[in-house]
């Protein structure tokens, strides 16, 4: 069905500034520092960065229901206003320029999920998402953007919700989206699930839907038997034209979980073991480290998380997130910081309660 694109509300503007922890002073070692705190923030809030901008999305349970967005231009975060509909909290979000940012909730009883647009001065809801329960958003370029999802939490049929400039189309998928990312304009690559089971990847050319080369060929043989192995697909990311995607084995009879990174050059997967007995998170990103790399966080299963990099040439080395006066310290997403360094969603508890909020890392 297509729709137009209404603009449902209008945001405010910009905020007064909420509490940001002063910086420490500089170390002689990278290391991690709370830069931002607030309640709405400890649930593993989505991160996003743009140009010289970054952004961080919160909600969950917070306050009357309404999601929260934080924006850093410059060194102080700031909280901006949300269009009323913005209710549940902000499950994805993607930009092609900092006036060109979208971001969909999830949505709670009282208040379905919307696309909404920052168009650089303030955050409007675009388009109501009607019972979709959202797992990823795509930003092609400007005014293009994909929302995919499922068709209602119990139906879980395969949906995508595609804006252009000319309105916008509710289609169907080939399997549920999970996770989604650009090796160019016209070549999208999506992994998920079917609705019978099973993951998947494929592609989108800009006109049809294709299948793409099997990740799972590149795994080691014993967890390609389902009977034996459970897979789940995680974060997708291009970078360079190549692709990574985190996979989680679970291997039944061993009662475990292995963490696998994958990528492909174009032509097929290969796959390695992360040196550590470890399980991706469900959405982490990975954040390129200039130079041919790639940072990357995992869970040990004891509500803490270690930072990982793998080096150009397939060297890895990763160490514990731990942040004066927190305790804790369990990551929700990784971006790179505007100005150096990177950004950690978190939660944490701290000597009074659990909260959470943003750290940095340089």
């Amino acid at each position: 069905m297509r729709t137009t694109a209404p603009a449902l509300a209008t945001a405010g503007a910009v905020t007064a500034t909420l509490l940001t922890v002063p910086a420490a002073q500089a170390a002689t070692s990278p290391a991690w520092r709370a830069s931002v705190q607030h309640e709405s923030l400890r649930n593993g809030s989505r991160l996003l960065t743009v140009g010289k901008t970054a952004w961080a999305f919160g909600g969950r349970s917070y306050r009357d229901g309404r999601a929260t967005a934080f924006r850093r231009d410059g060194s102080a975060w700031r909280q901006v206003a949300l269009p009323s509909q913005a209710r549940g909290e902000i499950v994805a979000a993607d930009a092609s320029s900092p006036d060109d940012v979208w971001a969909a909730t999830l949505g709670v009883k009282n208040g379905p999920p919307v696309a909404m647009r920052f168009d650089g001065r303030q955050w409007k809801a675009v388009q109501a998402l009607g019972n979709t329960v959202v797992t990823a958003v795509t930003v092609v370029g400007p005014r293009d953007v994909w929302v995919f999802g499922t068709d209602g939490p119990t139906d879980r049929r395969p949906v995508a919700w595609h804006g252009t400039r000319r309105g916008w189309k509710k289609t169907t998928t080939p399997f549920v989206v999970w996770s989604a990312d650009l090796r160019s304009p016209k070549d999208l690559w999506v992994v998920g699930w079917r609705s019978g089971g099973g993951q998947v990847a494929g592609r989108f050319d800009g006109t049809r839907w294709r299948s793409a080369p099997d990740p799972r060929g590149s795994l080691p043989a014993v967890l390609r038997d389902p009977a034996k192995t459970r897979l789940a697909y995680g974060s997708l990311f291009a970078a360079k034209g190549a692709l990574w995607l985190a996979v989680n084995a679970s291997i039944w009879s061993e009662m475990r979980t292995d963490a696998y990174l994958l990528r492909f050059d174009g032509k097929r997967w290969r796959s390695e073991r992360l040196p550590k007995r470890v399980a991706w998170p469900e959405n982490g990103s990975f954040v390129p480290d200039g130079k041919g790399g790639l940072w990357m966080f995992a869970y040990t299963g004891d509500q803490r998380s270690l930072l990982f990099r793998r080096t150009a040439s397939g060297s890895w080395s990763s160490s514990q997130v731990k942040a004066p006066g927190l305790q804790y310290v369990e990551l929700g997403d990784l971006a790179p910081a505007p100005d150096g360094g990177l950004l950690g969603s978190a939660g944490w508890d701290d000597r009074t309660a659990a909260t959470g909020g943003v750290l940095a890392y340089r």
